[in-house]
């Protein structure tokens, strides 16, 4: 199943919200410390330092923590600079880091806490030697080395323009770095060593011909394994790979961690790999409006907040009804208040006006068989409503019939189900795609997204009222033709339709605005309305099959997702 994600993340992690249980030998040590980034260890694998934008700071700040999670993490910066890629010197009782207040360059403070001082200027991103002699830096675009406690400094690939990143073998006789020149974009790697000339790996090459878009090297473990990160198409995660003696990869990249996406910027030290996790909650929020509909009376209020992969939802009579992951399956759950419940292992569903009784389906999206069953008696039995039929999306508003929803070329169509005679009626039909389906609060209505162009979507309405099969000359577009996806949805007024957009610049869907429609022709009047600005930490999902929108009354409920970054140990 396709998910369509929106999250501004590092890559598209939100290309699903699956989170496998981590394994056994992987640990969180920080919880919610706020986006941690670039992790290390002391040398004795005690002590982890990393970079943070923690609650009540506006840039990062360089933060340092037992490695065993024992206690939190404490800031050892606090100022308006950007405080990055610290590094433990050899002893533990101190840390390098870089930053931009003036004058910029490696900083050391004491690990215990205090003053941070210069400690080589105009440089950053700082690496020490396994031995704790030499210590390696950027300066200029070039990587250069000198002695740990002063010196003379050398740039270590005089012949390449760009060169960072480095890492130290265990045994510290070697350096793998990554270059860049104006006629080799895409990075390379070299391995300098004191005793013979560099050679140039063909770790890239090897890499991007395994499908991997993006590549930085984390760590070099013994046995000349790399530890990177590496995504592949919109997918990212910590792999690794093995160099040979001749500077070629010995074999297939494997996965370093447990998680398929989401794993970064790691660090290894006595035998750990510190690294960080990004991850994304998905739960659903009550927005609440005015009596209007046309503005926000508060913020977004938590309806759930577990971090289980969940959708479908629909709302009626004070219940939500919604899917979530359940072990190695999907079930259905209702909440009535405080009280909650597993149904029955399902995924398509939809609660009836009233929430005295639901619709579920069973079987794949393009052949599902859908049934009916009550919330208030006969727990245990349900009737068949359909068969080989399409998603279940919403009931009439009277609750006779029921929507479905067919999104499988060559014809993609909306049909309704008349629940007394059981008889499936196509209303809408189409040779290109159709988006989130929903019927006007009267049920004379329907709205819908449908693509227009290569990359263009529009939102519509077409005449239910009128009882004949609507095609793309029937429709009437409320929206203008935008080149990003969009959601689009009734208020609880016949004469008010929502959309949520990017406000056509790509990415999350942040803006919900309004648009009036005229009473008869259902043409909108005037231009749409501003209604609610989503923040970037928690922004509405996109998926038109899984995130449904529902209006109960006053409020509109959905499903929104913030991503958190927590420091992790294996």
């Amino acid at each position: 199943m396709t998910r369509w994600w929106g999250l501004g993340l590092p890559v598209c992690l939100l290309a699903s919200c699956s989170t496998p249980p981590p394994a056994v030998d992987e640990r969180q040590i920080t919880s919610r410390a706020g986006d941690a980034r670039s992790p290390v260890l002391s040398r004795d694998g005690t002590a982890i330092a990393f970079a943070a934008v923690a609650n009540g700071y506006a840039n990062p700040q360089i933060w340092v923590g037992r490695a065993d999670g024992s206690a939190p993490p404490r800031p050892l910066t606090n100022d308006s600079s950007q405080n990055y890629d610290a590094e433990f010197s050899p002893d533990g009782r101190s840390i390098y880091f870089t930053s931009t207040r003036e004058p910029q360059g490696v900083y050391r403070v004491p690990s215990s806490g205090g003053a941070a001082e210069l400690a080589i200027p105009n440089a950053y991103s700082a690496k020490i030697s396994p031995d704790g002699n030499t210590i390696l830096y950027g300066s200029g675009g070039k990587l250069v080395q000198r002695a740990l406690a002063g010196g003379t400094a050398t740039v270590v690939l005089p012949a390449i323009d760009n060169s960072y990143a480095p890492l130290w073998s265990p045994d510290g006789t070697r350096i793998l770095v990554t270059t860049s020149t104006q006629e080799q974009r895409d990075p390379e790697w070299w391995i300098v060593q004191t005793a013979s000339e560099p050679l140039k790996t063909s770790l890239g090459a090897d890499l991007r011909a395994q499908g991997f878009n993006y590549i930085a090297t984390n760590a070099w473990l013994a046995g000349d394994w790399i530890i990177f990160t590496g995504r592949q198409g919109e997918t990212q995660t910590l792999w690794k790979v093995q160099l040979g003696p001749d500077g070629k990869t010995a074999g297939q990249a494997v996965r370093a961690t447990q998680d398929a996406q989401g794993d970064h910027d790691a660090c290894f030290a006595a035998g750990k790999l510190v690294f960080s996790r990004t991850r994304v909650d998905m739960n659903f929020w009550a927005l609440p409006l005015d009596s209007a509909g046309d503005h926000v009376t508060a913020t977004p209020q938590p309806l759930t907040s577990t971090p289980v992969r969940k959708g479908q939802q629909s709302a009626a009579g004070g219940k939500l009804l919604y899917s979530a992951e359940n072990g190695d399956r999907f079930s259905l759950f209702l909440k009535d208040g405080v009280k909650e419940a597993n149904l029955r292992d399902a995924f398509y569903s939809v609660i009836a006006p009233g929430g005295s009784r639901y619709a579920y389906g069973e079987g794949t999206k393009e052949r599902l068989n859908v049934y009916m069953k009550s919330l208030s008696w006969w727990p245990f039995w349900s009737s068949t409503l359909c068969e080989n039929c399409g998603m279940p999306r919403q009931f009439s508003p009277d609750g006779k019939k029921l929507l479905l929803w067919t999104d499988s070329p060559p014809i993609q169509h909306l049909d309704t189900l008349d629940l007394a005679t059981r008889e499936v009626k196509r209303i809408v039909w189409a040779t290109e795609e159709l988006k989130g389906p929903r019927l006007s609060p009267d049920g004379r209505w329907i709205s819908f997204v449908a693509k227009v162009g290569t990359h263009q979507w529009q939102a519509f309405v077409a005449p239910v009222w009128q009882g004949k099969l609507l095609g793309s000359s029937d429709w009437v577009p409320v929206t203008p033709i935008s080149d990003s996806f969009l959601l689009a949805f009734w208020s609880a007024h016949n004469g008010l339709i929502y959309t949520l957009s990017s406000h056509a610049a790509g990415g999350n869907l942040r803006f919900l605005d309004a648009q009036r429609l005229d009473a008869e022709t259902k043409r909108p009047i005037g231009a749409a309305m501003p209604v609610y600005e989503f923040d970037e930490t928690l922004v509405p999902g996109m998926d038109p099959v899984w995130n449904n929108v529902s209006v109960e009354g006053s409020r509109i409920i959905l499903e929104l997702g913030g991503a958190s970054t927590d420091v992790w140990i294996k």
